[in-house]
């Protein structure tokens, strides 16, 4: 998802992964069904492949999962039953790979085909190739079980591709602290078969550097290049959708100004409907609403960081009926107060 307005992106995933973590819960006898509900989303939200669900909406049943059990190492739960077809057309890219260093490409060149949350990168050092991977979006504990999933999913996948060899992998890196509870360290050395640790620089996986010319038993450089083709008209698609979520935005932000942005008139100026608007911006996954409070939180720290004028026309201008209800809107977005903000950008209070 792009930044608009320069705020910090929400970042979004796409279906397949949320397909993939829902039908780990559900062959585990969790109450998937109910836990979606508590957390405002359902199965048609991520029924179709191509659609995206924003991180948000994850960190929310994220939340409402600890309520009901408690998996210190989810990520590696979830990542060590993927497949190729887990991944979509990257997973399909790296199967038609002639060789493993074709895979390494591949998965940095189309990284954004699953996700915008996430940044990767190799690197080179005497005897080793490191995959990096580090998460851009998201809560301390959302972070910790992503990267989680997916340098253990990228383990998993290598090992598919290269069934025939075994030490595969040097060391992984989690740029995260280790877990609290000690005998789960065993759980990451069963997972991962080399040593793994915790508090690096960066989260990566290191291989031996020899692992590059490795030819891939279905590697079809044909293929390959068909698929790629695919890949880039995609990645030229998304970012034809991304741009709908700034236009709305600064129409957003333009309106605020009179009045509380209504969706039927944004749709309106940008001559579509309601509805299209709205699969639109599920599709670059994101929501109306999502959107809204983003601004919100933009004007908001707009005129707190000038603590000239006082919260309750602060609270009229954003659209808010009260000041207390402004007050509440801004610790859930931002998880501190009005107060503690002003005080920690150092500027007057005007309460």
């Amino acid at each position: 998802m792009s930044n608009a307005l320069e705020e910090p992106t929400q970042g979004w995933i796409s279906a397949r992964h949320v397909q993939h973590l829902v039908a780990s819960g559900d062959n585990t006898g969790l109450p998937i069904d109910l836990l979606l509900e508590e957390a405002g989303l359902s199965r048609k939200d991520f029924a179709n492949v191509d659609d995206h669900v924003s991180v948000a909406s994850l960190e929310r049943l994220l939340e409402v999962s600890s309520h009901y059990f408690s998996d210190p190492i989810l990520g590696l739960h979830v990542a060590q039953e993927i497949q190729p077809a887990t991944f979509g057309l990257l997973g399909y890219i790296a199967q038609a790979c002639p060789r493993f260093s074709d895979v390494l490409a591949a998965v940095t060149r189309y990284n954004g085909l699953l996700s915008d949350i996430g940044d990767s990168s190799i690197s080179f050092a005497p005897g080793a190739v490191h995959l990096q991977w580090e998460c851009l979006a998201g809560g301390p504990l959302f972070r910790r079980h992503v990267s989680e999933y997916i340098l253990g999913a990228f383990v998993v996948l290598t090992r598919l591709l290269i069934p025939e060899q075994k030490s595969l992998f040097s060391a992984i890196h989690f740029r995260h602290e280790a877990p609290a509870q000690a005998r789960l360290l065993l759980d990451y050395q069963t997972f991962f078969q080399c040593p793994v640790y915790f508090s690096a620089p960066r989260s990566a996986v290191v291989m031996p550097a020899s692992i590059l010319k490795v030819p891939l038993r279905h590697g079809d450089a044909f293929m390959k290049e068909m698929l790629e083709r695919h890949a880039l008209q995609q990645l030229e698609q998304r970012s034809k959708e991304h741009s709908i979520e700034e236009a709305v935005c600064q129409l957003m932000l333009a309106m605020l100004h009179d009045r509380l942005p209504d969706k039927e008139q944004i749709a309106a100026q940008l001559g579509m409907s309601s509805r299209s608007l709205h699969r639109k911006l599920q599709k670059a996954g994101t929501t109306y609403s999502e959107l809204l409070d983003r601004v919100r939180l933009k004007v908001a720290h707009e005129h707190l960081d000038a603590g000239k004028i006082p919260l309750t026309e602060v609270a009229e201008a954003l659209g808010f009926s009260t000041r207390q209800a402004f007050m509440r809107w801004f610790k859930g977005q931002t998880g501190e107060t009005t107060s503690s903000y002003r005080e920690r950008q150092q500027t007057p209070i005007t309460e």
